[in-house]
């Protein structure tokens, strides 16, 4: 949980792990997805801060789980390993950097044609079944689910998308591509 101490290591063999921060005003940022094979670094292992947000399992999920207590002395003496964990940081901070400047720099419209497209890809499936609720949509691009299914009505009613309650076809990616790109 977002503020505890908690000093493990984490490596998703399958599912999905989802991170989120809450403000102090209640509100909700998605901000991660590790999937299979994703590693995770608490930050409470480098410092003396607490976790920065909450980790939480979106369906069943087998996780390694290592104590930092266990795993640090041999990063230490580990060149490659060091260097492994600093990629990862670095990754997490062009992950995090790109975030911010989307939230600060982007329409809504432009971030919820990202992340769709960004779906699609991972998905690799066209129709793409609708495995996002509109709750965790906003959270993840930052705004409510009312102007998330606004924004998605407005997509279909242009011919972008077809939108049913299980899946979303892509009609023309490219005007979704445009409406990033013109932002």
């Amino acid at each position: 949980m977002q503020g505890q101490d908690w000093p493990y290591f984490v490596l998703v063999e399958s599912g999905v792990i989802k991170t989120h921060k809450i403000s102090s005003q209640g509100r909700c940022l998605g901000a991660l997805r590790l999937q299979s094979g994703a590693l995770f670094c608490s930050p409470t292992l480098l410092d003396e801060g607490s976790l920065p947000a909450t980790l939480e399992a979106d369906n069943d999920c087998c996780l390694f789980l290592w104590h930092g207590d266990v795993v640090l002395p041999y990063i230490k003496k580990n060149n490659q390993a060091l260097w492994e964990l600093s990629s990862l940081l670095v990754k997490r901070m062009r992950q995090a950097s790109e975030m911010v400047e989307d939230l600060a720099f982007q329409p809504v419209a432009s971030r919820v044609a990202r992340l769709l497209l960004k779906q699609h890809q991972q998905s690799g499936a066209d129709p793409m079944e609708r495995n996002l609720t509109l709750d965790e949509m906003a959270t993840m691009v930052g705004t409510t689910p009312v102007m998330v299914c606004k924004i998605m009505s407005q997509f279909s009613d242009r011919g972008y998308l077809k939108v049913s309650r299980t899946e979303i076809e892509f009609i023309d990616r490219d005007q979704l591509k445009k409406i990033i790109d013109n932002n």
